[in-house]
């Protein structure tokens, strides 16, 4: 096993370092830019919005006590409800917020200097977060259950070297798991990992995620 997983670390270490994508992990079928391969629905978030949609997503946000509309709190440090700082999705595509939702926090809220990604389920008559991520989401695919499979895209680094790995995660019936790695990139390289490799490199991949504690 140790030989194993030293054998990984140390194509994963060659794949980083080159500033093209390594022919041992990345699939020969990525000649073009990963962008423009996409069998997803495609998501980008710029937290442009100067106003909430309607009265739900703010009294949704004071339901789970993220943030506050009370000034004097505000001044003391505590995060203002701003529709600049937080994106609601339906948890299911065309579902009720008040029975769920994905909540994408901008980067730098609070202080903290990523996104974050929280879901919520109605259980009870009571929001309970199900699920919590340091990463952004960046894709949905639909799936027959209307929970959709979620591409999320999470920051990591390689010394001085900025890496992102975009994982796909799927609804087990009460919360989304981890199901594989489908792309890492670097600064000037990236692509899809191989099909015979995915398991044993998602395994990392997946590790790395939680050593990082980008899941909460």
């Amino acid at each position: 096993m140790q030989k194993i997983c030293l054998l990984l670390f140390l194509t994963l270490a060659l794949f980083a370092c080159k500033s093209e994508p390594s022919e041992n992990i990345l699939s020969e079928e990525d000649k073009k830019p990963v962008e423009e391969k996409k069998d997803f629905e495609d998501i980008q978030e710029l937290f442009e919005a100067t106003a909430f949609k309607d009265t739900t997503e703010l009294a949704l946000l004071k339901e789970i006590q993220i943030c506050s509309a009370d000034s004097n709190l505000i001044k003391k440090g505590a995060i203002a409800c701003d529709p600049g700082y937080f994106k609601f999705f339906p948890l299911i595509k065309g579902g009720d917020l008040n029975n769920g939702f994905i909540l994408l926090v901008k980067a730098g809220t609070g202080g903290f200097p990523l996104r974050r990604l929280l879901i919520f389920q109605r259980e009870r008559g009571k929001l309970i977060k199900v699920n919590g991520f340091v990463s952004n989401l960046i894709g949905r695919v639909p799936t027959k259950s209307g929970y959709d499979d979620l591409l999320l895209r999470f920051n990591d680094k390689d010394g001085t070297e900025d890496m992102f790995y975009n994982c796909l995660f799927t609804w087990n019936g009460s919360q989304y798991i981890y199901k594989q790695v489908e792309v890492i990139e670097g600064r000037n390289w990236g692509g899809r990992v191989k099909a015979e490799l995915k398991d044993s490199i998602s395994n990392e991949i997946y590790q790395n995620i939680l050593n990082n504690k980008m899941i909460f």
